[in-house]
C-alpha cells in the first residue's frame, strides 16, 4: 500500500501535469494546423502520420464499424482525416479543458474528461485504443496500458507512442539543458539570483529503448505486430531553426522502418499491437 506522503507527491504531480495541459489547451490544435514552430511540433505532427499509417489496414479490413476509444486525445485531432463512416471516435483527456475544446471542435465525436489508469469504458467495448503522447507522463505506465488492453476487445489493436530513450537527439537535448542550467547557475552566483530553478522539471518525463516499449505490451497482454519511428534531429534551440525541422521533416518521410540506425536517431515510437484472440 502506498504511503501517505507517496500518495500526495502523486496528487500533485497529477496536478502539475493537468495544469500544464489545461494551459496548452487554446494552441494544442493550432499545433497541428500550423507551420511547425519547433521539433516538438514538428512530432506531434509526424506521429499522428504514423497513426493514420498503421491505422489504415485496421479500417481497410473492416465489415463494420469500429469503435476507436482515442486515450489522452487532446484537441482531438489525431483521427483527423480518417473516414467516420468507419470509425466511431470516443475520446478522454486527464485536461478537463483539453477535452472541452476537443468537443467543441469535433462536434462529431465523443470527448470526456478522464484517467489513462481509470478509463470510464466496459471491457472489451473498444476495436482499437490510440494514445499518444500519454505514457510518459503517468506514474504507472504499465498500469495505464492494463486498462488500455482491458477495453479492447479480443482481436483488436492498440496503437501507441514512446519516446525513444536511445535517441541520440533525445540525449543532446538533455546535454543542452544540463548545460544551459549550469550557466545560469554561475550567472546566479555572480548575481546573487536564483533563476537555475526555473528549469527544473515539475514532473518527470519518461522514456522507454525499443525493446523496452515492447517488453511493456507484452506485459500488458499485447503482441506487437509493427513499429515506426519519426523525427530526426535536434530539439533544443537548434530544433527552432526551419532548416533543421524541414530536414528532419523529409528524414522522417523515407525513414520510418525502426532499424538499427533510426532506432538509435529517432525521437519517437508508434508501434501497432495486437489483443490476441481467444482462439490464439
Amino acid at each position: 500500500m502506498s504511503s501517505r506522503p507517496a500518495q500526495q507527491e502523486k496528487k500533485r504531480l497529477a496536478a502539475v501535469v493537468q495544469q500544464h495541459f489545461d494551459g496548452a489547451s487554446a494552441d494544442w490544435a493550432n499545433r497541428y494546423a500550423r507551420e511547425p514552430q519547433s521539433m516538438a511540433d514538428l512530432d506531434l505532427i509526424l506521429r499522428r502520420q504514423n497513426v493514420h499509417y498503421l491505422i489504415q489496414p485496421l479500417l481497410a479490413a473492416a465489415d463494420r464499424t469500429l469503435q476507436v476509444v482515442d486515450v489522452g486525445c487532446g484537441s482531438g485531432d489525431v483521427l483527423d482525416g480518417l473516414p467516420r463512416d468507419v470509425i466511431r471516435v470516443t475520446g478522454m483527456d486527464f485536461s478537463r479543458e483539453m477535452a472541452r475544446q476537443a468537443g467543441v471542435m469535433h462536434p462529431n465525436d465523443t470527448f470526456a474528461p478522464g484517467d489513462a489508469t481509470k478509463l470510464p469504458f466496459r471491457y472489451d467495448s473498444a476495436d482499437i485504443v490510440t494514445s499518444l503522447g500519454v505514457l510518459e507522463y503517468v506514474p504507472n505506465p504499465i498500469e495505464a496500458l492494463s486498462g488500455m488492453t482491458e477495453i479492447l476487445r479480443p482481436g483488436g489493436h492498440m496503437i501507441v507512442s514512446f519516446p525513444n530513450r536511445t535517441s541520440l537527439f533525445r540525449r543532446l537535448l538533455s546535454i543542452e539543458r544540463s548545460a544551459e542550467k549550469s550557466l545560469v547557475r554561475l550567472r546566479d552566483m555572480v548575481r546573487g539570483t536564483d533563476r537555475a530553478k526555473a528549469y527544473d522539471s515539475q514532473y518527470r518525463h519518461r522514456q522507454w529503448t525499443p525493446a523496452e516499449a515492447a517488453s511493456m505490451l507484452n506485459r500488458a497482454g499485447l503482441v506487437v505486430e509493427e513499429m515506426r519511428v519519426n523525427t530526426y534531429g535536434p530539439w533544443g534551440r537548434l530544433g527552432r531553426l526551419r532548416t533543421m525541422r524541414s530536414l528532419s521533416a523529409r528524414i522522417s518521410r523515407n525513414w520510418t522502418a525502426a532499424g538499427f540506425l533510426t532506432k538509435r536517431l529517432a525521437c519517437t515510437m508508434v508501434i501497432r499491437a495486437r489483443k490476441p484472440s481467444h482462439d490464439n
